[in-house]
């Protein structure tokens, strides 16, 4: 149950959250800025269109500024209330430490949930505006970028997995086509074309060069100018836009994942990138374990700015461990979901132990 005393602290808290989120936010805006009007001038973006980038953007911002807006607003928040004696009060009253910060660690946790699916549901949809931003707008070849396609990967029927070098939207033509079709993780067929063109509701390969396997071998090698198949694609679908799994939502993710495994792929990084959404999103929660027993080692003559440093130390240290917890994953020597945890595993312990050894 919310008492009066939670409702106090909490509304204090988010007085001070929202500052040093406005902060944060109007310092990501002029940084960005400043690197990318040479860009918009060059490329002769208009005033919406560069509404339009920043609009997009800002959920980005917004999301990688929670877990620093929550450390910064913790330390703030009892860092004023110990220099006004309120803590020492509070203490005096009855009320130990411990129970000054469960509200605050149950409010970790609500803005961890939050975060995650801020990102999940605003944050990724908005990133992949950005990037159509940047390629149709934004790059030496944007006129032709616009039309263009790179580096299509489609997972079809029947383990077949097609993989397109550039095609044109405009006439439904591509450049460098390979079919593969793979049976539990085994290459058995493989279709390589110059050229693949949609003709008569089907798409034919010109200039295709025929290879089966048997054990890893070839068996078999035929060449033909053009070999027709249908295929469960149509140039549509094949012009869509090809999202990069990198910028995917939780539910793309573990889709495309499942395709990956389904033929017998590595599947590896792209778990650790699905562990590495929800871990990284747990980022509030720590901070703030690790800003209720700082401010506990705060002297009252020494002010709110050892406390502020040792946050932005506290960031950037959880920061780069997590990072080299998932770059460690993408080699396989760890398994994905504790390549990316233990870290999380590791802080909140030691966030805990802090928190048991702090003046009470």
């Amino acid at each position: 149950m919310i008492t009066l005393f939670d409702r106090y602290l909490i509304r204090r808290f988010f007085v001070f959250f929202f500052g040093a989120l406005a902060v944060f936010l109007s310092i990501f805006l002029v940084v960005d800025l400043v690197e990318n009007i040479d860009k918009f001038i060059d490329n002769g973006l208009s005033f919406s269109m560069i509404l339009d980038f920043y609009v997009n953007m800002f959920p980005f911002y917004i999301h990688i500024a929670i877990p620093m807006a929550s450390l910064l607003a913790i330390v703030f928040h009892l860092g004023k209330l110990n220099k006004l004696n309120e803590l020492t009060a509070i203490k005096a009253s009855g009320i130990s430490l411990y129970r000054v910060a469960l509200p605050f660690m149950l409010l970790g946790l609500v803005l961890s949930y939050i975060s995650f699916q801020f990102e999940d549901k605003i944050v990724v949809p908005s990133n992949q505006r950005v990037n159509e931003i940047k390629r149709d707008y934004m790059s030496k070849r944007r006129k032709i970028d616009r039309r263009l396609k790179n580096n299509i990967f489609l997972q079809l029927e029947s383990g077949r997995v097609l993989n397109i070098r550039t095609y044109d939207t405009s006439m439904d033509i591509g450049q460098y086509a390979t079919l593969q079709t793979i049976d539990n993780g085994q290459l058995q067929e493989r279709l390589d074309a110059k050229k693949i063109v949609w003709k008569d509701d089907a798409w034919q390969f010109i200039q295709a060069e025929k290879r089966t396997f048997e054990n890893g071998l070839v068996k078999a090698f035929t060449f033909s100018d053009t070999v027709v198949m249908h295929l469960s694609v149509t140039p549509e679908e094949v012009g869509q836009k090809n999202l990069d799994p990198e910028n995917m939502t939780w539910k793309q993710l573990r889709t495309f994942i499942g395709k990956i495994r389904a033929l017998g792929l590595n599947d590896t990084q792209w778990l650790v990138n699905l562990n590495f959404k929800a871990a990284m999103n747990f980022t509030s929660f720590i901070l703030i374990l690790f800003g209720i027993p700082l401010v506990s080692y705060q002297t009252r003559s020494r002010g709110l700015g050892p406390g502020i440093g040792v946050s932005l130390m506290v960031i950037f240290i959880y920061v780069t461990v997590l990072k080299i917890g998932q770059t460690i994953g993408f080699t396989g020597f760890v398994s994905p979901f504790w390549s990316v945890w233990l870290p999380n595993l590791i802080f909140l312990s030691l966030g805990l132990i802090f928190l048991v050894k702090a003046r009470k």
